[in-house]
């Protein structure tokens, strides 16, 4: 059986080569378009890991993995933070941030799949 990532990302592109990826290494890909939309998926789904963007219209990614955290069935759910701003304190931002990893998304195709299999399997 294979793990559950969910995907939640403004960006159609980043979205599209993620997933493809993500589905190539033989995991099933849940998609939202930001925080408010990836919501809908918490409703008791196994799902295994969160790759969220920070930057989202309607509910940002802090604002996502805030609400999850408070959820008792997903409080712990390991969580990916993709972070542009490469000026940011990563130690210190993760910290805060209640994500799991922080992720530069320059760096999908190199490292996504090798990343999510050390989190999850």
């Amino acid at each position: 059986m294979s793990k559950t990532v969910l995907l939640v990302d403004d960006s159609v592109m980043v979205v599209r080569l993620t997933s493809f990826i993500l589905k190539s290494a033989g995991y099933n890909v849940l998609t939202g378009i930001d925080g408010q939309d990836a919501l809908s998926h918490f409703d008791g789904k196994d799902i295994d890991l969160l790759i969220t963007d920070l930057n989202m219209p309607n509910k940002d990614g802090l604002e996502l993995i805030q609400e999850i955290r408070a959820m008792k069935f997903y409080r712990f759910l390991p969580v990916v933070l993709f972070v542009s701003d490469l000026s940011v304190s990563v130690k210190d931002f993760i910290k805060t941030s209640g994500a799991t990893i922080f992720f530069n998304k320059e760096s999908i195709k190199e490292k996504m799949a090798s990343t999510v299999k050390k989190m999850i399997g």
